[in-house]
């Protein structure tokens, strides 16, 4: 068994518009079983449902980023076009969604919380997952969850604290860790890999970013996802082969993927 991959931006421009679906089914072949592409509009939400038709181990979630809630002065008709395409057979997720407060430019906390509380509205109707971003924003952020307690999903590249993971993981939320728990400052975020339960934590790659030592810097691919798990296995003291299967059936299990 191999890991899935449960976080990647294969839209983005820094992969070859050209060579982006060879790069896929190399990966899949060779580096990791799964793969689940995160939207961030509604165009990227269009390109992973098109790309999960090409791979039968790529799957899709559709959503919109607290970044791009500013582009649809329409919130009701976007949220429509994002329920629309939730329901194509291999969409297993809504987002990512949530807020980001890291920049000035970004769209105002009550419009990203109308988007972020909208698309918790789908995924609850659809039964589905979210995926959460949040950046800089917890406290707003639990306050959302804390709203929809029929509602799951997952924190990907988690920044929060013990405390919180803890009472997300109580509430049955999955905790995801990017190659950020590789960096050398990330000592705090170390401290939290630890105290995940067995059945709720989930590895993923956020590429093209975030790219785990020692490629930081590079442009990141589901390829060097090992990397992060290495380092989560050796943070919880378990063999690389039982953190291997262990997180890819939580993310199975998650995305219900047979």
């Amino acid at each position: 068994m191999k890991l899935f991959d449960t976080h990647t931006h294969y839209d983005d421009d820094k992969f070859d518009a050209l060579s982006r679906y060879e790069l896929i089914e190399t990966l899949l072949r060779d580096e990791v079983d799964y793969i689940l592409g995160a939207a961030v509009d509604v165009d990227t939400s269009r390109f992973t449902i098109e790309t999960a038709a090409r791979f039968p181990n790529y799957y899709a979630a559709v959503g919109i980023h607290p970044q791009s809630c500013g582009d649809y002065p329409d919130v009701g008709a976007a949220l429509s076009e994002i329920e629309a395409l939730a329901k194509s057979p291999k969409v297993k997720a809504i987002g990512e969604t949530g807020f980001d407060f890291h920049w000035q430019n970004n769209p105002a906390p009550e419009v990203q919380k109308l988007f972020f509380e909208g698309q918790m509205e789908i995924a609850r109707r659809l039964s589905l997952p979210v995926i959460v971003h949040d950046r800089e924003a917890h406290g707003m952020t639990m306050d959302v969850v804390m709203k929809y307690p029929d509602v799951i999903g997952v924190f990907h590249s988690y920044s929060g604290s013990i405390e919180m993971a803890k009472e997300l993981t109580r509430r049955g939320w999955y905790i995801s860790f990017s190659g950020v728990i590789t960096y050398k400052n990330a000592t705090r975020l170390a401290e939290v890999v630890p105290t995940i339960p067995k059945d709720r934590i989930l590895v993923e790659t956020d590429c093209p970013y975030l790219a785990p030592e020692p490629k930081r810097g590079k442009t990141n691919h589901s390829g060097l996802v090992k990397y992060t798990a290495a380092k989560a296995a050796l943070l919880r003291s378990e063999g690389y082969e039982e953190f291997v299967e262990m997180t890819t059936e939580n993310a199975k299990r998650l995305f219900g993927i047979e």
